[in-house]
């Protein structure tokens, strides 16, 4: 099912902003290329938008071929490029993980999804909108 919302009231003053990060993506030799992330508690994975992959390829590991399809908000199928796989790091917390790398549309560059949130353990604090790792 997918919501939206029609009609909006435009002076409510109640408004959500999507929750934003920097993490660390570790390249080999231990270098890393820093990315801007939308933290996302319902994304099923975690991912990166295919351009901003491409911009850092050169300094990252190569993709693993992925034979998945993701299922955007707005109910499109976009099919993976192939998934990134090694080493992240947010805050002062470390893990290895993987991104699936697809076509967003420009609308984010990186998404920190569920599986992440429950590898680190995080939780978060909707009132003070802090997450803790």
């Amino acid at each position: 099912m997918d919501l939206y919302a029609i009609n909006q009231d435009t002076n409510s003053s109640i408004e959500s902003k999507p929750f934003v990060t920097q993490v660390l993506l570790y390249r080999p030799k231990g270098k890393t290329s820093c990315f801007q992330a939308n933290v996302d508690d319902r994304a099923m994975v975690n991912a990166i938008n295919t351009r901003t992959f491409n911009k850092a390829a050169s300094r990252l590991r190569k993709l693993v071929p992925s034979s998945r399809t993701l299922r955007m908000a707005n109910g499109s199928l976009v099919p993976s490029q192939g998934v990134w796989k090694g080493t992240l790091k947010w805050g002062s917390a470390t893990i290895a993980t993987s991104f699936e790398v697809f076509d967003s549309g420009g609308v984010w560059k990186m998404l920190i999804g569920k599986l992440l949130l429950e590898q680190f353990g995080a939780i978060h604090d909707y009132a003070l909108d802090q997450i803790t790792l």
